[in-house]
């Protein structure tokens, strides 16, 4: 390449001094055009790094606030364990309960434990630690599995690695609102190595300002939040601490503490500012928190965080250079190659001319001299695109449809219309679409000439009915798709619409008796003025996607769907019937259903195709649904690489996706029928062992059963009252009425014991239920039948 440049540059030289006019025109334009781009290149240069800088600042900013997000979120769950333990009803009460009290008081906190911490501790997540209440007058400790007192709690079970249990204890004792402390080693008896964790900490009551009663403890994994830390260490190489109002180091990343210089200009800034740590130039970030009142700082090297910006820079430096010796290099070629078909030219033009001596003027000048001489072809050249007519105008149409350019009946564009065969009589018209649906005797898709023998048929009539009153212009959109062009008649205003419509049914009727053709049309509105077509055509377009709900071989007129549904009937409670039905082989009535919802949708009134189609991705999820939460094999069911959604979809109307969608469900619902009836027995057997195995729960109920059999209540109450021939409710009560009786002959337990212990918090609850089982009171029913009762067995 480089030897070649080397014997072509002598040669150029020698051509610019015989030849200084064109070719001094093609290096100076190449040299021109060259420029340009390295001069957007260098512009563009400038707003990239420009760009990068902010870039990176939002990138590190929004890390940033991730990390605030992320951790808000989780200290919200914080707030709302707070909120359940001291708002407690018996939390005031207890707090005031001395030293010295009662065994009745004391088993208030063992009932406290079990009855609500216990409780609110399967409500929290692997963020919060552990939690505990601590009663100051009592000195005692309370956490969902254990009741103890300050001291032996703090020696066995939580202590602080840096703290005595007396400073702890003066620490439980001093006032604090929703206090976070900074992340400190934990020692636990289960645990030999220290957990980090933060405190948070809240004296009680919380309605009272004077009293000091008490404080609520919850201790926060600081592992967990480590891991908040990591994605954003990871990515900047920063450190992070958080600070909280005071100034103090809640948690951090970094081993180093953090700089007491820094702090100042943390309170006051919110953006990001530079900073030199160590001699080292940083980037710091900040973001506040409004809902524990700290601040998110990142410290980036510098470094790291340009270096994005450097490494640019770096390659547009030499990209610069590269493209400037290459662009040269091209420059040179690239004239010589130019001018030497220049110059060929110019000696074919010679020798056709049989001329002698080369022209004197400039090659560009001869050739356009040259050019001039053959005007005479003029009139072929006419000829010739006199044939491409037919192809202009349907080209022209095509861009009218599509809305490129808008439509000009004005008598200066009438030349350019006359041109193309084209003459509009008035700026009204309306759009057809024919969609070709089906021909006869046509063996294969591929037949072409039997879809051209059917558009042309199509074509022509269309034409022809239109023409009847009103000028028509067709336009092939593809195999089987024609648009018909109508411009209205200005003197046939008041009976545009009628018109329109009688043009769609005959050409209907026409094309699908006397011809066979299966065609769907759809009609746009009329419109006027030079966007009219635009406007119409989507129209059009729509009507025409309303195929999907009218089904094929129809005449679709948009202003007839104006009206449609914005929604459709699919409500939660079909959803979690049609799964019941499913899941116990029910096959009658999952075809019910589906008839419920596929005619309350299409046979109710007009629904957008958009709309149909999502009506049949939900009902098709639903299927989904059911196959994985059952653990269903879908290859046994469904077959091998079955796709439920791409069969459903693979159907152009309502009616066919409906009729796909039911022999799916009926082939699930099959599936489930085996073996159903000892399976149901089984359930059942289940259900009564819970009910038996719970009823000292107070908070037995359907819910409670439904969740831990995985069924819906609404389908327990069904499938017990069914199977059972009793109302589960009914069923629970009895049974702990018959346990009553059976505790009744212990003279020792009081009725409301005694109600306790199955499961009624409440003795007068329990009363009532007795006697409308029994027809006495508990109480009447000990003294008076309890004795006649144990008389007779014995």
């Amino acid at each position: 390449m480089d030897g070649g440049f080397v014997l072509k540059l002598p040669f150029l030289l020698r051509l610019v001094d015989s030849r200084k006019s064109a070719l001094s025109t093609i290096i100076a334009s190449n040299l021109f055009i060259l420029l340009i781009p390295l001069a957007m290149g260098l512009f563009l240069y400038t707003k990239v790094e420009q760009s990068l800088e902010r870039s990176t600042t939002r990138s590190n900013g929004a890390m940033l606030e991730q990390l605030k997000l992320s951790l808000d979120n989780k200290l919200a769950e914080v707030d709302t364990l707070m909120r359940q333990v001291v708002f407690d009803p018996k939390l005031d009460y207890m707090l005031r309960i001395p030293a010295n009290s009662t065994d009745v008081d004391k088993y208030e906190f063992i009932q406290f434990m079990r009855d609500k911490m216990s409780k609110y501790h399967s409500m929290t997540s692997n963020f919060i630690l552990d939690y505990y209440v601590y009663f100051a007058n009592s000195d005692t400790i309370v956490k969902p599995d254990l009741v103890s007192d300050s001291r032996t709690f703090y020696s066995i079970y939580y202590a602080y690695k840096d703290m005595s249990y007396e400073e702890w204890h003066q620490l439980l004792d001093k006032e604090h609102k929703m206090s976070y402390l900074p992340a400190t080693p934990l020692s636990n008896a289960q645990e030999q190595v220290p957990k980090n964790v933060i405190t948070y900490m809240q004296s009680l009551p919380v309605q009272s300002q004077s009293q000091n009663l008490g404080s609520f403890i919850v201790l926060i994994d600081g592992d967990q939040v480590k891991e908040l830390f990591a994605q954003m260490e990871s990515a900047s190489h920063s450190s992070v601490y958080i600070i909280d109002h005071a100034g103090q180091t809640i948690m951090s990343n970094s081993d180093s503490p953090f700089p007491t210089d820094l702090l100042e200009r943390v309170q006051e800034s919110s953006g990001p500012f530079d900073y030199r740590l160590a001699g080292v130039d940083q980037v710091v970030s900040v973001t506040s928190s409004q809902k524990a009142g700290w601040k998110y700082v990142s410290i980036m090297p510098n470094d790291v965080f340009m270096q994005q910006v450097n490494q640019i820079q770096s390659w547009s430096i030499g990209l610069f250079i590269l493209c400037l010796i290459c662009g040269l290099v091209a420059v040179s070629i690239g004239a010589y190659r130019t001018y030497k078909p220049l110059q060929k030219t110019v000696n074919a033009i010679m020798r056709g001319k049989e001329m002698i001596r080369r022209p004197a003027s400039n090659e560009y000048e001869f050739i356009r001299q040259t050019v001039e001489g053959s005007i005479h072809e003029e009139k072929n050249l006419r000829m010739t695109l006199t044939q491409q007519i037919p192809f202009i105008r349907a080209n022209y149409l095509s861009r009218l449809l599509n809305g490129h350019m808008d439509v000009d009946v004005s008598a200066a564009n009438g030349d350019s219309l006359q041109f193309m065969d084209l003459k509009f009589t008035s700026d009204r018209f309306a759009v057809l679409l024919v969609k070709i649906e089906d021909i006869p005797f046509v063996a294969a898709e591929e037949d072409e000439k039997q879809w051209a023998h059917a558009r042309f048929i199509i074509l022509n009539i269309g034409a022809d009915l239109i023409a009847a009153n009103h000028r028509g212009f067709s336009v092939e959109l593809d195999r089987d798709r024609i648009a018909l062009l109508m411009n209205l008649a200005a003197d046939r205003e008041e009976f545009a619409e009628s018109d329109m419509r009688d043009i769609a049914d005959s050409l209907f009727s026409i094309t699908s008796q006397r011809f066979q053709i299966g065609i769907t049309i759809a009609v746009g509105g009329i419109h006027s003025g030079p966007k009219a077509i635009r406007d119409s055509y989507p129209e059009a377009l729509a009507a025409l996607e309303y195929r999907l709900i009218l089904g094929k071989h129809a005449t679709i007129h948009f202003q007839d769907i104006l009206e449609v549904k914005q929604h459709y009937y699919y409500p939660l409670e079909s959803e979690i019937q049609l799964i019941n039905f499913v899941r116990s082989g029910d096959t009658e009535n999952v075809e019910k259903l589906l008839n419920k919802i596929y005619a309350m949708n299409f046979d109710s009134g007009h629904m957008t195709p958009e709309l149909g189609k999502g009506l049949f991705f939900n009902v098709t999820s639903t299927l989904l649904k059911i196959v994985n939460s059952s653990n269903t094999n879908q290859e046994e069911v469904l077959g091998a690489d079955f796709d439920p959604i791409k069969e459903v979809f693979s159907y152009p109307t309502a009616q066919g996706m409906y009729a796909k969608t039911k022999e799916l469900y009926e082939t699930l619902t099959r599936s489930f029928n085996v073996d159903r009836s000892g399976h149901s027995t089984q359930r059942l057997e289940e259900i009564i062992g819970i009910v038996h195995e719970h009823l000292d729960d107070s908070n037995l109920g359907v819910a409670q059963i439904a969740e831990r059999i995985q069924m819906t209540p609404q389908y327990l109450s069904t499938f017990f009252k069914k199977h059972q021939g009793q109302n589960l409710l009914d069923y629970i009560t009895h049974k702990r009425i018959q346990q009553a009786k059976q505790l009744m002959e212990n003279k020792e337990l009081t009725i409301v014991q005694i109600a306790q212990k199955i499961g009624y918090n409440n003795d007068v609850v329990f009363i009532r239920a007795f006697k409308k089982l029994e027809g006495v009171t508990p109480g009447k029913y000990r003294e008076t039948m309890l004795p006649e009762i144990i008389s007779s067995d014995a």
